[in-house]
């Protein structure tokens, strides 16, 4: 028989709903924050990938509002005394590091990179895995956001370093 699953704490809600909160706050502001006078269209511009990525983050933290708002009976306040999120904090430092990778080694370099290092870093070992799908999703990023919707990337500063 499979075991029942524990509730999950009013304190992830109340943790994803702040965090939801925040990405709506900067969804808003977003059109102040970014510059958005260049002649390329929407779905082209520096806008669109925050844009999509915070909507996202906003419609997952609705079901932690609703929960906080109207709670189900016997749910209390808890954390999981499992610690610190320790292997989440180094996939958002790995996620960092890509995002820098963008302008130092280049969009392909920086994603294969990113994905092929949290997914060993997070135990997946085997080649298709651990290389291929990286690679596979790799190239589906360059095909959509270059190629397709001809999104502008900078040229990787390795390639200026390198006499290129």
């Amino acid at each position: 028989m499979s075991e029942k699953m524990s509730q999950q704490s009013r304190t992830h809600d109340l943790l994803a709903a702040v965090i939801g909160g925040f990405a709506l706050i900067t969804l808003l502001t977003a059109g102040w924050n970014v510059d958005t006078s260049g002649p390329d269209p929407f779905y082209k511009g520096p806008l669109l990938f925050p844009v999509l990525v915070l909507s996202f983050m906003v419609i997952s933290a609705l079901p932690a509002i609703r929960r906080l708002i109207w709670p189900a009976t016997g749910v209390k306040w808890y954390l999981d005394g499992n610690g610190l999120p320790v292997k989440t904090m180094w996939i958002l430092v790995f996620l960092i590091a890509a995002l820098f990778g963008f302008s130092i080694i280049g969009l392909e370099a920086s994603t294969a990179l990113f994905l092929m290092g949290a997914l060993h870093f997070m135990g997946v070992r085997g080649l298709f895995q651990g290389v291929g799908l990286p690679l596979l999703l790799t190239l589906v990023i360059v095909l959509v956001f270059k190629l397709f919707l001809d999104v502008w990337f900078p040229e990787p500063l390795f390639l200026n370093w390198m006499g290129g």
